[in-house]
């Protein structure tokens, strides 16, 4: 893939975003039931169930995280292969930055707490900031959010250690009426944004930075990089994994329990070593695309709807899982099964509506 090809490029990312959709809505959806205090995931349900237990690890180990953190870089990334359209460039990216985030706040208020489109708004807004800013800059403003990032888990390793005061929310899968979950799901997503905003920006931004300064060197477009690449992913690929399942399996007797002092320690640490197996695993993909199209062509059209298909996962999950809807609590099984057939849906959809894009990207594309 060489640089005067450059809707290969964007279709290598389509292709990457479109995978990154499957883990969001599998999360989603699996942790639903732990909305507002807990998560990312819940404990397997039925507790007793294998196949629950075997799934909910699996989860746990190799699918959480991987969804957020890959779109944060591919935010980034995207933003860098955009930025040859000067002035005029940036001030559609700043438009649609807005939008982004006029879209985060009513879906979370609405529909989904756990919105990541009003994070990744602020964030993209920071590094639109320094979208003029050359590698070495671009570098030291890496460093000084690693930093950031490593006093943020310090400090939150701290609190999680303070007692606890209060009693638990009602989870917003608990049958009420709309008027009182809407009330419930607004207050947790406007508390929950300030603390990720004041506390949690480092991390997507540092991802997004990642994604800028990539596109910048045309990392997964130069033929330079693929030895340099391939070597990364052949040394670090199988460690990765083993780090993601040590960890996973040394705190899995209390996530298996739903012990919430285990649950908060994952939360703080499960992005370290997805970050790890990401750097590995996305390389990999990139090449193999590169090599065998037919990955490429079965996922890219995904890729160029997953606004829409993210946002309507959200409204599948209020109309099945909520408190407000159906207040429906199926097994984990059962659950993961959904989430897989609505993204599967998701691409055959994308394969049959072809070039057109659904209102909503049209609408954020002008």
């Amino acid at each position: 893939m060489s640089l005067a090809r450059p809707p290969q490029r964007v279709a290598a990312v389509d292709a990457l975003r479109a995978l990154a959709l499957l883990p969001v809505v599998l999360v989603n959806w699996v942790g639903y039931p732990a909305l507002p205090d807990m998560g990312p995931l819940t404990a397997p349900t039925p507790a007793d169930s294998m196949a629950a237990q075997a799934v909910s690890w699996f989860l746990h180990a190799l699918v959480a995280g991987k969804g957020i953190a890959l779109l944060a870089f591919l935010f980034g990334y995207s933003q860098g292969l955009s930025q040859d359209r000067g002035e005029a460039g940036l001030a559609h990216r700043r438009r649609r930055l807005g939008k982004l985030l006029l879209l985060g706040i009513l879906h979370g208020t609405l529909l989904y707490m756990g919105d990541i489109l009003t994070l990744y708004a602020v964030a993209g807004s920071v590094l639109a900031m320094w979208s003029a800013h050359s590698l070495a800059q671009l570098k030291v403003r890496a460093y000084v959010l690693v930093l950031l990032q490593l006093a943020v888990v310090a400090l939150t390793v701290v609190l999680s250690h303070l007692p606890l005061t209060g009693e638990p929310s009602v989870p917003l899968s608990a049958p009420t009426t709309w008027a009182a979950w809407t009330l419930s799901n607004a207050g947790h997503f406007l508390s929950t944004t300030i603390a990720f905003v004041l506390l949690g920006l480092p991390t997507p931004l540092l991802l997004m930075t990642a994604g800028l300064m990539a596109a910048r060197l045309r990392l997964f477009s130069h033929p330079r990089w693929e030895p340099a690449l391939r070597r990364w992913s052949r040394r670090w690929f199988w460690p990765a994994v083993a780090v993601n399942v040590a960890f996973t399996s040394l705190l899995w007797p209390g996530l298996r329990d739903g012990d919430s002092f285990i649950g908060g320690c994952y939360a703080i640490y499960y992005l370290y070593p997805t970050v790890l197996l990401l750097s590995a695993a996305v390389p990999m993909l990139v090449n193999r695309m590169r090599h065998d199209t037919r990955l490429l062509n079965a996922l890219a059209p995904l890729g160029r709807h997953t606004l829409t298909l993210y946002l309507m996962s959200s409204v599948a999950s209020f109309a099945l899982f909520s408190g407000a809807g159906l207040a429906w609590q199926p097994s984990t099984v059962v659950v993961t099964g959904l989430a897989l057939a609505y993204w599967g849906t998701g691409v055959i959809l994308a394969h049959a509506l072809g070039p057109k894009r659904l209102p909503l990207e049209r609408w954020l594309s002008r």
